[in-house]
């Protein structure tokens, strides 16, 4: 490679010395991103069941609602799926719900949405779940920050765990959470009910905070 000199004529420089200079100019770009949390997460702190309704302390939908995939901060977002989650797609809503869902390769998916159409509280659907019990295996109910959450495992999706968060008594949030096939969670291995409960408190404190 040739560039000229102040005189005009071309003298040869090293592509080496090129090469060393960019290295050096760009050096803090090179290499893998670094993890955004320095340790492992806490786990969620969940609270006994308490009734559906009336919700004590009940929550604005309206901040989800104007923008579902802001409901998480990035650091969440590399607590639940990847750290970094630099290669982190995030998507829509689904049928009947409101809402974003986070994906990477190889890695597990999560989606929050809001539910529009019935039964879309939580006292519904304890009364949905009553009449026909065999279609929510693993059912529990318990409770995150003072809001009522059922949790099941659904048929529909291998290796998920979906929580309901009843946070008024006319609105419910679904959380659902999956490790997909042998890739397990970075932060939660394969227990993806660890890791909605985990979402779900995210989420509740970020709607408290609105």
């Amino acid at each position: 490679m040739l560039f000229p000199s102040e005189d005009g004529k071309r003298k040869p420089v090293r592509v080496a010395v090129i090469l060393a200079s960019m290295l050096f100019v760009t050096g803090c770009g090179i290499g893998k991103p670094k993890p955004l949390l320095s340790g492992p997460p806490a786990a969620a702190q969940v609270g006994p069941a308490i009734p559906v309704a009336p919700v004590e302390r009940p929550l604005e939908s309206a901040r989800f609602s104007r923008f579902p995939c802001g409901i998480l901060e990035s650091d969440q977002v590399a607590a639940l799926i990847v750290d970094p989650p630099e290669k982190v797609a995030r998507g829509g809503g689904r049928e009947g719900m409101l809402g974003c869902a986070w994906s990477a390769p190889n890695k597990p998916t999560l989606g929050i949405y809001h539910a529009v159409v019935k039964p879309n509280n939580l006292a519904e659907l304890v009364e949905v779940k009553e009449g026909n019990p065999q279609q929510y295996p693993g059912w529990r109910e318990l409770s995150i920050d003072g809001i009522p959450v059922a949790e099941y495992v659904p048929r529909y999706i291998p290796g998920a765990c979906d929580l309901y968060l009843g946070i008024s008594d006319t609105e419910m949030l679904l959380v659902e959470y999956a490790v997909n096939g042998p890739s397990s969670s970075q932060y939660w291995g394969d227990d993806s009910c660890a890791g909605a409960r985990k979402a779900a408190e995210f989420v509740i404190a970020n709607l408290r905070r609105a």
